[in-house]
């Protein structure tokens, strides 16, 4: 399994849940969970070799705005099992701080396979005339990339902007920079569709909006014609998201939102 991937699905997740407060302040920063499953219905399967047949875990999600910045811890628990019984249990995290007019970012990515260290990486971007990135490990480098590529959470204001402002379809192309691939930003695709729906409204309390947009993001590495990851979610003008899906070239993924708790920061 690539574990390099996967590590995607967690940052990704940064990426289209960090815009609650992007406009007003006072709004609720919130803890979440989802439930984590293999998609039975993707039948995209490479044949004569392994693939994923089972995966169940958890994802453990909080996030708050300090009045200054984002502030996002995630926990990615999953339980894979291949095609020939072979298990494997990844464990990620990443946590990521981005000053609130986008001008700086910190971030931490762990990943661990059966208890192992597959990777760390550590480092910090801030933007000038150029995007510069300072990765103190797995070992110090510095990086420049053009000014128009985009941290997370500024790419996310996008996003919701769109959903915010206007019932219809939309697409969207950006260059984002998260680091997951320390050396390299993603080009991200991203389509909007005008349909509305709801989700469990058991799961919502009444400040939580439950008329939810399908947005479909395909991102791209190394300038790939081909997408390493397409993620489908189901997200509300106030960047709440219920659903996810994650589809990947052999196997697709699941996240159901189970739990959702809103925290009330005040700022001065």
């Amino acid at each position: 399994m690539k574990l390099n991937k996967i590590s995607h699905i967690i940052i990704s997740l940064f990426i289209v849940f960090s815009y609650s407060h992007g406009k007003v302040l006072d709004l609720e920063s919130y803890e979440s969970i989802y439930e984590v499953s293999i998609n039975d219905k993707y039948k995209n399967k490479t044949l004569g070799q392994t693939y994923i047949k089972q995966a169940n875990g958890e994802l453990l999600l909080d996030w708050f705005n300090n009045c200054e910045s984002w502030v996002s811890n995630q926990r990615l628990y999953i339980n894979f099992v291949n095609s020939a019984g072979v298990g494997t249990v990844s464990d990620i995290h990443y946590s990521l701080e981005e000053n609130d007019d986008n001008s700086t970012m910190k971030f931490y990515l762990q990943v661990k396979e059966n208890n192992q260290l597959i990777k760390r990486i550590n480092g910090k971007a801030s933007k000038g005339e150029n995007v510069i990135v300072d990765i103190s490990s797995p070992e110090k480098k510095s990086l420049s990339f053009p000014k128009n590529v985009l941290f997370p959470h500024e790419h996310l204001k996008l996003v919701v902007s769109k959903i915010d402002q206007s019932d219809e379809s939309s697409i969207l192309s950006n260059k984002v920079y998260e680091g997951s691939l320390p050396e390299n930003f993603l080009e991200i695709t991203t389509f909007i569709s005008e349909k509305k729906e709801k989700i469990d409204s058991k799961l919502l309390s009444s400040q939580i909006k439950n008329s939810f947009r399908n947005v479909r993001m395909a991102y791209f590495e190394n300038q790939s014609e081909t997408p390493s990851l397409e993620l489908t979610a189901k997200i509300n003008s106030q960047g709440i998201v219920g659903f996810f899906q994650y589809d990947y070239p052999t196997y697709s993924l699941v996240m159901s939102l189970k739990k959702i708790n809103l925290k009330k920061i005040k700022c001065n």
